[in-house]
């Protein structure tokens, strides 16, 4: 007898275990303090991360505003709008989702959208 491929059953564990969850029970997006530290920190990665890999020349200056939630397999995610200023001195606004798991190692942290929204 065969055995399934690793990845088809893992795809049928996550499609019990969504089955399985009540209607409405998606996970809810709450406000965060943008004074907070650990906010702080996410934001101040995000922008860190982004111009490492774009090279595009960005200073952290703040959180704006922030939401969290609970990421489905664990984890938190982060949507922030951060304000970073480019070397010419002039500020914009970004919004950036960010996946970690809070008083983990930076490793397991991910950028996963970086974008412009305004100038500020």
């Amino acid at each position: 007898m065969r055995s399934l491929p690793l990845p088809l059953l893992l795809l049928g564990a996550v499609l019990l275990v969504a089955a399985m969850l009540p209607e409405g029970a998606a996970a809810k997006w709450t406000a965060v303090n943008p004074n907070g530290g650990v906010v702080q920190q996410v934001g101040r990665f995000a922008v860190i991360v982004y111009d490492l890999a774009h090279r595009a020349g960005l200073t952290y200056v703040g959180v704006a505003r922030g939401e969290t939630e609970e990421a489905v397999g664990g984890g938190t995610i982060y949507r922030l709008v951060v304000a970073a200023a480019t070397p010419d001195g002039s500020r914009a606004q970004y919004e950036c989702l960010v996946w970690g798991v809070p008083a983990s190692s930076l490793s397991t942290w991910k950028l996963r959208r970086f974008r412009k929204i305004a100038m500020a």
